[in-house]
């Protein structure tokens, strides 16, 4: 688990704008700025940072509510009680 973790969690926490805001990202590159938007995490940091500020921002809220539907959808179709998770293939 730590491992995934490792390579899941840590890219998209550095690929998003948790260290600096949105619009930094876009001084510094493009490039990076397009990297931020594609990534969900971005949009539910930016979704506490206007927060914190007593803002609200709708492109944020948006696709964060969008983004934890899907990823809550996937999560219930992949379980089933009486198997547990999705059916694997056994190596061997």
């Amino acid at each position: 688990f730590a491992g995934v973790m490792n390579f899941v969690v840590f890219p998209m926490f550095f690929l998003s704008s948790a260290l600096y805001p949105l619009w930094k990202m876009r001084e510094s590159s493009e490039w990076l700025y397009w990297i931020c938007q594609f990534n969900p995490f971005t949009h539910a940091v930016e979704l506490i940072r206007f927060a914190l500020y007593g803002q609200f921002n709708g492109q944020a809220a948006l696709v964060t509510g969008v983004c934890t539907l899907i990823f809550t959808s996937l999560a219930i179709w992949g379980y089933d009680p009486k198997r547990g998770m999705v059916k694997r293939k056994v190596g061997g």
